[in-house]
Formats: structure tokens, C-alpha cells, sequence
């Protein structure tokens, strides 16, 4: 029973002590504070897979691409011949700019076999980020933190493989032990070439107890303090627009700690001492990156810090003036790096796009009467060219009348913001908004609607008021004057006639069997301003009268109206992207403001056109044949 009860103690002390040898070893004060500080990390959600709306990646650890058959190390020379496949950390070590990293795939056409291969790569592995503390010798009071994330792939305009992006913590603290008894005073988020900063304190940087939550963009993994939409106009904020709106993912990574380097070929983090490229070679932003340790801020991380913009360019909702430029600037990026793309890829279908693009342009052009004429009377039979000419003409001739009648669309600009505003808190809307998910992107789907019916509106009174200028005997700005009352004298029937065309055109194009009728209303009814102020018509008397003028012109009105409102669009479009991109400090409201002022500018020279088309429409249906004599010579 003894010997029974003493066997028993020593398997239990042997029990005991096994146990207690196979617990962790408890972590150093590094460890420690990467871990208290670590982020959190929102990735917009994918609705299914290859979703090019939604994140692909997370962040992972390293070893997912390395001994990797499937990842080649290559060195830079005639055809970037492999050097070896499934390359190791040791394989790495010490390596330069001289070599890269090869993943399967095409860089520039990547179609759907970066995600496809990171899900089967990454399907054993944890979520990860890297943390470097650093203290630079001349600011020996700081201390800063550096969370570096790896993300497999660069969907975004600049695509690459593999992508480092991260934040920074920064503190006043002289080591880890009195940084563990504080908090940081500042973060920093890296967004492209650049970033933004915040303090710890500020409202703006979400936290989770000591942990900031980093939103980050989908596709180019910038990192953002809200989810927003957000523009770029530059190397240091990208240039295009990053998405960091909801539904996301809530990604809570392991830490890793990384030394300042790494001297033994052996150490599983011998990797941090390559030099090379992480991606396929490839020209320009479309190269892959390299590693951390190849930065300058690796280091020296305190003059990054402080170059770090205090906020990043949201884009507002309800902001229609502004939005409908960024909107075509950010599909404009994004189709001009996908032009770029294909212009690596295959030059000769650029080249060709662009020919053919000149050929039917010219074939347009010459296929009207660009003779200079005088521009009255109104009612006259001209030519498509003619009437540009004459429109040019009129402007030139008054142009300080014709910016007072364009800045109509300056209150109306205001209005759809304030319009917008309101009807988000409708509680309908509001519910239907938080339906949708991602309150921004429904924003300004709402203000487009907005924007669009305000825009409508605005270019029909300044339509009207230009054709009433035009009726008039005078000119000058008493007669200016006496249009702008007499078109508010006739509100009631303009408003009438407007409402009745948008409804018919609105039900018809929402309709998808009613869509071609919609369109076909729509050109019929362009010259109802014009018969409203010209022909004293109301209503449905207006409408009946526009589609008169246009029966047996559809097609005439329909090709010189889209080119009419396309060029003024054209000219106004890139005035605003011109003064997006180079007064790239201007503030978003600012640049709102000026935005609506180039519309104002420009948009009465449309409704110049449109007057003198349809004093051509009239001519040719009233017979009212008044012979024109060229005041200019012809061009091309």
C-alpha cells in the first residue's frame, strides 16, 4: 500500500511538472506592449466570391508565400531568369534590389487568380501583423511603434503583388517599460505614399480599449480612421478614391514582433533583411513593393510622423456639386489605369481605340456647315455647325449677361445639398439607407437623384430666360433684367410643363419595357422653354407643341442636343477636374462652391444652342425661310 501510495505521488509530481514545463514562457515587455497597442482592422465585406466591390485579403503572416512551390525568387537581368522556387527566410537573407518575388498570375490582368490563390495559401494561417519599436538616437524621449500589415495582392488602380501598409504609434517615452505605464500621444495611419495622423485623444480614431481600429480601403489597403469615401489628388493620398464603407469584416490579427535586423541566415525572421521586391516586376506604381526594413521610417520613423497630413479628403453626401465631378474623377482614374494597363499589355488596341475615336470625330465634324452667320433672329434655318458658331457668338458678345442668367444653378446647388440633407431624416429613407448597409455609398446614390432633378430644373429656367433675352428687342443688362422678371412672371406655366415632361420621361425610363418611349419623350420635349416664353404655351399645350417641332427631327434633334450638352458638360467636367487635381489643398467645400461656379459659366451656352436649334425646328415647321448672310469665313 506504501509502495502503491509513493508510486502514485511520483507520477503526480511527474504529472505536475510536465504540465507546468509545456506552459508558454510568459511574454517580454515587447510583446507585451505590440500586443496592448495592436490594431484592429475593418475589411469591407465581399457579397460573393471575386467580388470586385469587396476585400479579397486580410493580412498574413509572410509564410504563406514563402517555401511556397508555387512563388518563384527571380533576379532582375535579360528575361529575370528564376533563381530557385519555394524560397525560404534564409533564402532571402541578405538579398538586394537585384531580385523579386514571382507569384502565380499576371499582375496587370489579374482576373480573379490572386484571391483564388490566397484563400488555398492562407486556409492554415492566422490573421497577422508585424510590430517593429524603434527609438531613434536623436530623439531618444520617443518611442514609436510600427504595425506593418502584409496583404497578398493590390487590386486598386496601381495593381501589384504583395502590398505593406500599417500604422504608427508614437510616444514620449524614453523605453517599453515607462511606454507600457502610459499610452501613445499620437497615431499614425500609412495611406499610399503618405498618411494622416491623429492624436490619441481625438475623436476621429476609433479605439477598443487600448487597441485603434484602422479602416482600411478596399483593394488598396490604405488605412483610414472612418468608414468614408475618401479622394486622393496626389502621390501621399493616392491618386483616385479609396472605399472604406461598411458591411466589413472584423479582423483582430496575432502580433509578431520584428528586431531592427537579422544577422543569422537561419532565424525564421531572417526575411526582414531583404532588400528585394515582394511582387512581379513591372513599370512604375505597378512594381512590387518592397519590405519594410527598405523603408526610410524603418529606422527613422519620427520625420515620416511628422509629415503626416491632420486629415484625409471625405467626400460628403447630399454634397451633389462636388460629387458628380469626384465621381467621374474616381472612374476616370480608375479607367485611366486600366487604359494604361492595356497600353502595356497590348499597346496597338490603344492605338487603334484612338484612331478610330479621331476618324469619327472627323466624320462628325464634317458633316455640317461650320459658316460663320449672323445669329439673328432666332428663328432662322442654320446649320449644326452654324448654330455652335452663333451660340459662340452671343456669348462672346454679352458675356457678363449671360454668367448673371448662369448663376440660377448656384441656388439650385444649394438647395439639392439642403434637399438632400432633409430627406435623409425622413425615417423611411433613414431605415432604408441602414438597410442598404454603408450609409455613405447610399448617400450618394440619394444625392445624385437629387442633384439630378435640381440640374434639370435649373438648366430649364436659364433655358427660358435665355430665350426670353433672345425674344426681346434689347440687350444689355435692363433687357437681362426684364427676361429674368418676365420668366418669373410665367413660373407657373414653366413649372406646369416641367413637372408633367419629367414625370412622363421619369415613368417611362424607369419602366424597362417603357425605356425607349422615355427616350423618345425626352428629345421631343427639349424645346419646352423655349415655347413657354416664345409661344405663350402652358402645360401640356407646351409639350405638345415641343414634340410638333421635333416630329420628322428626332434624330437631328437627338445627335445636336447630346452634342450641345455633352460639349458644355466636356468643358465643364475638365475645368473641375483641372482645379481638382491642381488646387489639390483646396477644401472640399470650396471646390463645391467653384465646381457650380463653371457650371454657371458654361451651361448658358448650351441654352444659347438650344434656342437657336429651335428657332431652326421652328423655321423649317413654320416655313418661315429667312436667308442668313455669312459673316465669316468656313472652318474645320
Amino acid at each position: 500500500m506504501l509502495l502503491a501510495a509513493g508510486l502514485g505521488a511520483a507520477l503526480s509530481s511527474l504529472v505536475v511538472t510536465g504540465a507546468a514545463a509545456q506552459e508558454p514562457e510568459p511574454a517580454g515587455p515587447a510583446q507585451e506592449l505590440a500586443e496592448r497597442f495592436a490594431p484592429i482592422i475593418m475589411v469591407k465585406q465581399q457579397e460573393e466570391d471575386c467580388d470586385t466591390d469587396g476585400e479579397p485579403f486580410v493580412p498574413m503572416p509572410v509564410e504563406m508565400i514563402l517555401d511556397n512551390p508555387q512563388i518563384a525568387l527571380r533576379q532582375l537581368s535579360r528575361n529575370d531568369p528564376v533563381v530557385m522556387r519555394a524560397p525560404g527566410a534564409a533564402d532571402l537573407f541578405g538579398l538586394g534590389e537585384g531580385f523579386f518575388l514571382d507569384f502565380p498570375g499576371n499582375s496587370l490582368t489579374p482576373a480573379c487568380i490572386y484571391e483564388r490563390d490566397f484563400d488555398a495559401f492562407a486556409e492554415q494561417l492566422t490573421p497577422t501583423v508585424y510590430a517593429h519599436i524603434v527609438q531613434q538616437p536623436d530623439e531618444p524621449e520617443l518611442l514609436f511603434i510600427q504595425y506593418w500589415f502584409y496583404w497578398y495582392y493590390n487590386d486598386w488602380n496601381n495593381k501589384h503583388e504583395s502590398d505593406w501598409e500599417g500604422i504608427t504609434l508614437k510616444f514620449e517615452a524614453s523605453s517599453i517599460d515607462e511606454a507600457l505605464r502610459g499610452e501613445p500621444v499620437a497615431v499614425g495611419f500609412s495611406q499610399h505614399e503618405g498618411g494622416e495622423r491623429a492624436d490619441w485623444g481625438n475623436e476621429k480614431l476609433s479605439r477598443e480599449g487600448d487597441r485603434p481600429v484602422v479602416y482600411s480601403s478596399a483593394r488598396s489597403h490604405a488605412s483610414y480612421f472612418q468608414s468614408a469615401l475618401y479622394l486622393g489628388r496626389g502621390a501621399s493620398e493616392g491618386f483616385g478614391c479609396d472605399d472604406t464603407t461598411g458591411p466589413s469584416d472584423r479582423v483582430v490579427p496575432e502580433v509578431v514582433v520584428l528586431p531592427d535586423e537579422v544577422t543569422d541566415p537561419d532565424d525564421p525572421l531572417a526575411w526582414v533583411s531583404y532588400r528585394g521586391r515582394w511582387g512581379e516586376r513591372q513599370n512604375g506604381a505597378f512594381n512590387g513593393p518592397t519590405g519594410p526594413a527598405a523603408k526610410d521610417r524603418w529606422l527613422e520613423p519620427a520625420p515620416w510622423f511628422e509629415e503626416l497630413r491632420d486629415n484625409s479628403v471625405l467626400i460628403p453626401a447630399g454634397d451633389s456639386s462636388a460629387a458628380g465631378v469626384i465621381d467621374v474623377f474616381c472612374g476616370a482614374v480608375e479607367r485611366g489605369s486600366g487604359a494604361l494597363i492595356t497600353f502595356t499589355v497590348s499597346p496597338a488596341r490603344i492605338i487603334v481605340g484612338l484612331l478610330l475615336l479621331a476618324l469619327l470625330v472627323r466624320f462628325l465634324v464634317g458633316r455640317t456647315d461650320w459658316t460663320a452667320v449672323d445669329p439673328e433672329p432666332v428663328v432662322a434655318e442654320r446649320r449644326a455647325g452654324q448654330i455652335v458658331r452663333a451660340a459662340f457668338t452671343l456669348y462672346r458678345r454679352s458675356p457678363a449677361v449671360y454668367i448673371l442668367f448662369g448663376l440660377v444653378y448656384v441656388p439650385a446647388a444649394i438647395v439639392t445639398g439642403m434637399l438632400a440633407a432633409l430627406i435623409e431624416l425622413v425615417p423611411f429613407v433613414s431605415s432604408l439607407m441602414s438597410l442598404a448597409g454603408g450609409a455613405s455609398g447610399t448617400s450618394l446614390v440619394l444625392a445624385a437623384l437629387v442633384g439630378s432633378i435640381a440640374n434639370i430644373a435649373a438648366f430649364v429656367v436659364i433655358s427660358a430666360i435665355v430665350a426670353q433675352y433672345l425674344d426681346g428687342d434689347g440687350r444689355g443688362t435692363a433687357a437681362a433684367v426684364t427676361a429674368i422678371r418676365d420668366t418669373w412672371a410665367r413660373r407657373g406655366d414653366l413649372a406646369r410643363a416641367f413637372v408633367r415632361s419629367f414625370a412622363i420621361v421619369f415613368v417611362l425610363l424607369a419602366s424597362f419595357v417603357g425605356a425607349p418611349w422615355g427616350i423618345r419623350q425626352l428629345v421631343r420635349y427639349q424645346f419646352v422653354p423655349q415655347t413657354v416664353m416664345y409661344e405663350d404655351r402652358s402645360g401640356q399645350d407646351a409639350l405638345d407643341r415641343s414634340s410638333e417641332l421635333v416630329r420628322g427631327r428626332w434624330f437631328h434633334t437627338a445627335l445636336v442636343t447630346t452634342a450641345l450638352n455633352g460639349g458644355v458638360a466636356l468643358l465643364t467636367l475638365v475645368t473641375a477636374l483641372l482645379l481638382l487635381i491642381v488646387a489639390s489643398g483646396l477644401p472640399l467645400w470650396a471646390f463645391s462652391a467653384l465646381a457650380a461656379l463653371v457650371y454657371a459659366l458654361t451651361v448658358p451656352l448650351a441654352a444659347i444652342a438650344l434656342t437657336l436649334l429651335y428657332g431652326d425646328a421652328t423655321a423649317a415647321r413654320d416655313d418661315q425661310t429667312t436667308t442668313l448672310d455669312p459673316v465669316g469665313a468656313t472652318s474645320s
